[in-house]
Formats: structure tokens, C-alpha cells, sequence
């Protein structure tokens, strides 16, 4: 998969916040900018930042907020959702942060280093831009098998759609090995390292609306619409049975696994 495949335009960046971030994102923004433990008043980039989940939490609770993303379409939806609060966005590569050295306290990424080109050169941009002392927190999916959310869409689209479009969901779980993660940010600068699987149980209430969602808001939503509604009906119904034992009457409860890398740098 290109790394272009999950660059989301048009109205997905709105189906995005709409469907998913509820879901998945808000949980896991919560729990990461708990592992980063910012006072108020310090600086944190929020890269990667998506529609903005990670950034509107941490204003709440008084910390000064820089969301940057590739995606215009994305930042421009980011905006939108934090009317209002004391955050700014720039669009910007990983790899060429255009902001001074030491400048933040913390780094959150939530879901986004494994669709970055060059790993190496973000994590390396991140340790600059982190004062002394400061700590990156990101969390990246692990594998297929630990995660009926990925799972379910892949298998349903292989059969429904085609290799390319559930090879773009198993990107997903693109950057799984933990080992390979932590050395990532070892090489880069930072000690200590610590890289853990972390499980949360992610809920949505409808799971039919849910599905809905995840067709709407994915590379492949064009695809999607375009089948007949005996196909969309099919192509739902499969992924709803691909979460299995998780479908419990009208709601889904799924486990989302992740590994999470909490990493220093040195003071």
C-alpha cells in the first residue's frame, strides 16, 4: 500500500470524525495523553494529528497544542472541530517538522508512523523538536490476529472488493514488531525505550451504524458506493460477521491492540 491510500479528501475527513473517532480514536487519545502526563502550560505536538482528537483533549487540560498533518483535508476538518480552543495546526511532512529544535515537551502519534515513508527520519525529527527531558508517546497496531477490527475489513474486502483495497486496510497493521519499533527510537536518540502491547475494549453501540461507518470512511468508500445495494448489503454483513464472538446482540465490543512506545529524551 502507498502511503497515499489513506490520505482522505473530499467528505471523508467528516465521515472520519464522525464514525471513528468516537469509537477508537477518542479511547486511545485519552490513554495516551494519560502515558504523556502533561502539566498545564507545557507544549505538545499532536503529529499526525488527524481530525484532532489528541489536540482538542489535551486543551482541555490547560497544555498549549500544535497539530500538524500531511493531509489539508484532515487539518482543514481539525480547525473546524477545535473552533473555539487555543490549538493550532500546520500541514507538514514527519520527516521535515518545520518547528525549532527543543521546542516541545511531549510528542503524541496516534495510529500514524506506520504509514510514514520515512520512519527513521520522523522519529529522528521528533527527538529534535522535544526539549530535554521531553517524551514521544505513539501507538501503532499490531498484527491481524489480535485485532478483529482490521481483520473483519480485510477479509470482507477480498472478497467483495479486491487484493489492493484489503491489502490498504492490512496497512493498518503494517508496523507491528515490537522489536523493530523500539530500535526505531533507540537508533534515534532516546532512552530509555519502552515498547508494550496495550489492550483497550472499544465499544460501539450500533454495530450496523458502525460498519456503516467504517465502509464510509475508508480508502475504499468510492469503491463501496458504487456497488449495488445488494452488494454494500453483502459486503456489511461480512464484516459485521468477521468481528465473530465481538457482536454481542446490537452493539460491538471489541479488543483494539496497539503496541505503545513511551520513549525519553535524555535530560
Amino acid at each position: 500500500m502507498s502511503n497515499q491510500q489513506w490520505q482522505l479528501s473530499g467528505s471523508m475527513p467528516e465521515r472520519y470524525e464522525e464514525f471513528l473517532v468516537p469509537v477508537i480514536f477518542t479511547p486511545w487519545a485519552q490513554e495516551l495523553l494519560s502515558r504523556a502526563a502533561l502539566s498545564e502550560g507545557a507544549e505538545l505536538l499532536d503529529l499526525a494529528c488527524g481530525t484532532g482528537i489528541v489536540a482538542r483533549m489535551a486543551a482541555t487540560r490547560g497544555v498549549r497544542v500544535c497539530g500538524a498533518d500531511h493531509n489539508p483535508g484532515m487539518l482543514a476538518q481539525a480547525e473546524t472541530q477545535s473552533a473555539g480552543q487555543n490549538i493550532t495546526y500546520r500541514q507538514a511532512d514527519a520527516a521535515g517538522l518545520p518547528f525549532d529544535a527543543g521546542r516541545f515537551d511531549a510528542v503524541i502519534c496516534q495510529q500514524g508512523l506506520q504509514f510514514f515513508p520515512d520512519k527513521p527520519g520522523a522519529v529522528a525529527e521528533c527527538f529534535r523538536v522535544l526539549r530535554p527531558g521531553g517524551k514521544a508517546v505513539f501507538c501503532m497496531a499490531r498484527g491481524l490476529e489480535e485485532n478483529p477490527l482490521m481483520r473483519a475489513q480485510v477479509k470482507a474486502f477480498a472478497v467483495h472488493l479486491d487484493a489492493d483495497e484489503a491489502n490498504a486496510i492490512r496497512a493498518v497493521c503494517g508496523f507491528a514488531d515490537p522489536e523493530e519499533t523500539g530500535a526505531l527510537f533507540t537508533d534515534a536518540g532516546f532512552d530509555p525505550v519502552s515498547v508494550q502491547a496495550v489492550t483497550l475494549e472499544l465499544n460501539a453501540r450500533d454495530a450496523g451504524a458502525f460498519v456503516n461507518g467504517l465502509m464510509a470512511a475508508t480508502p475504499a468508500s468510492e469503491r463501496i458506493a458504487a456497488l449495488s445495494p445488494e452488494a454494500r448489503a453483502a459486503l456489511h454483513s461480512d464484516i459485521l460477521a468477521g468481528f465473530g464472538s465481538c457482536h454481542h446482540g446490537k452493539a460491538l465490543r471489541f479488543p483494539h491492540v496497539p503496541n505503545v512506545v513511551v520513549a525519553a529524551k535524555p535530560a
